[in-house]
């Protein structure tokens, strides 16, 4: 056996570790159980356990879609800039 530093074993195919594949993958078909919408899941559903199409399951995971994660931040952005501006006039008066 071949080992190089650390005690790994290079080259071959050993098994283990993460497996590299650059093509696309492979979708199945689904019905959302929260929502009832069609989608397409990257990996094989088991049978008796709920799927969710992508919306639900950020939805049920408390994360917020990028779009609207930028609309949220503008809003405070411009709730703060309106705060600022209330706090500015009360003080000239």
């Amino acid at each position: 056996m071949a080992y190089g530093s650390g005690g790994f074993r290079r080259g071959g195919s050993s098994g283990g570790g993460f497996r590299r594949s650059f093509g696309p993958r492979e979708m199945h078909k689904i019905t959302c159980s929260e929502c009832g919408k069609e989608a397409e899941v990257p990996f094989k559903p088991r049978e008796g356990t709920p799927v969710y199409c992508k919306e639900c399951f950020m939805a049920k995971k408390g994360i917020a879609p990028r779009a609207e994660k930028k609309e949220e931040a503008e809003e405070e952005a411009e709730e703060s800039e309106e705060s600022e501006e209330e706090a500015s006039e009360e003080e000239e008066k």
